[in-house]
């Protein structure tokens, strides 16, 4: 097992960080882009200077080197060598550890077949694409059977398609070795996607670590660039892909095309806060999932972008990013425009905290 504490971590960019993260679990890290979700991993890691300790399992590691952490640690650059081929890049560490060479391409070939990445073993990373790269780079960082699993940004530039592969190639890796991961995002349905427990970082501190129900509850009040929202599932229209929901009594129409029946019907909804609309009182909103509120703070972005919190009549906070020109107490329309409405299971077990 390796349980990962955090005690008062501090540095150029983190502010007293401490966090607990539990054995054999996906740890998902999100924030907004500088907040100090890399400087983290590298704490962990021990690539670069921290005040505070660091202990797996109970014990200090803060004295040992990056090499002696037994941790792996995929960078959002991939780090390959270029002048080597697949299969020379996922042997390396394993040379360099003094694995013999039958033992290290036995173990090379079966983590090439889970991740399915053997008809590239003759290729040069140059040559890959970034999904391909992506798989690669995991892999030579699992060959040596790491404790600990540090992805930064894993599906950053991704296509679709390949992000929806890597998901089911770290699901598979999580299933068959146990390893304890630790991934950072700024990305919403990532998070959910993966996650496990949840901490959210900005401005260099955690404001929130917990499980996945406190995390819903926090993402809206902390990240001003995304909304989630708890839902319960009243009709479902099947043959148009639709759900009729309640979240927390404001009534949407959601995509939807699974299977209800086994899921208590309820989901997660989540949108990108620069994806909902803002609409003055006197103006036409849409008929369908348009709520009336009012604008409660305002925070200025770049390129006359602000951050806008909307205070709903049902007691629901919502961030807008726009530029519409609005005031603090302003009655206002906000449309959640359904295309850019993502949907996920939620499942009752509601855990507890690590």
């Amino acid at each position: 097992m390796t349980r990962i504490e955090l005690r008062q971590i501090s540095n150029f960019i983190l502010k007293k960080v401490s966090l607990e993260i539990p054995s054999y679990k996906t740890y998902v890290l999100i924030g907004p882009n500088g907040a100090g979700k890399t400087t983290i991993l590298k704490v962990i890691a021990g690539l670069v200077n921290y005040r505070g300790n660091v202990l797996f399992d109970g014990r200090p590691v803060d004295d040992l080197p990056p090499w002696k952490r037994n941790v792996g640690y995929v960078p959002q650059s991939n780090a390959l060598f270029p002048h080597m081929t697949v299969e020379e890049n996922i042997l390396f560490g394993l040379k360099v550890k003094g694995v013999d060479e039958n033992s290290a391409r036995k173990i090379v070939k079966e983590y090439m077949e889970i991740a399915d990445i053997t008809h590239l073993k003759n290729r040069y990373p140059l040559t890959l694409s970034g999904g391909e790269q992506k798989k690669v780079a995991i892999i030579r960082a699992l060959v040596n059977d790491p404790k600990i699993l540090l992805l930064d940004e894993p599906f950053t530039g991704l296509h679709y398609d390949t992000r929806i592969q890597l998901v089911e190639v770290l699901r598979n890796i999580k299933k068959q070795y146990n390893k304890t991961v630790i991934l950072v995002t700024h990305d919403l349905d990532e998070a959910l996607e993966l996650g496990d427990y949840y901490g959210i970082l900005v401005n260099g501190r955690i404001l929130y670590s917990g499980n996945k129900y406190g995390f819903l509850n926090s993402v809206n009040k902390y990240l001003g660039y995304v909304n989630a929202l708890e839902c319960n599932v009243e009709k479902c229209m099947s043959e148009l892909g639709l759900c009729k929901v309640s979240c927390s009594k404001i009534p949407l129409i959601v995509p939807w095309e699974g299977d209800l029946d086994n899921i208590n019907r309820k989901l997660i909804v989540s949108v990108q806060a620069d994806k909902l609309i803002v609409y003055r009182v006197e103006e036409q909103c849409p008929s369908i999932n348009c709520i009336q509120g009012e604008v409660y703070s305002i925070s200025k972005l770049q390129n006359d972008l602000q951050v806008i919190k909307v205070n709903t009549d049902l007691d629901v906070t919502l961030n807008i990013i726009s530029s519409c020109k609005v005031s603090v107490g302003e009655k206002v329309f906000v449309n959640i425009p359904l295309k850019y409405i993502r949907t996920y299971v939620l499942k009752e077990n509601r855990g507890r905290r690590p």
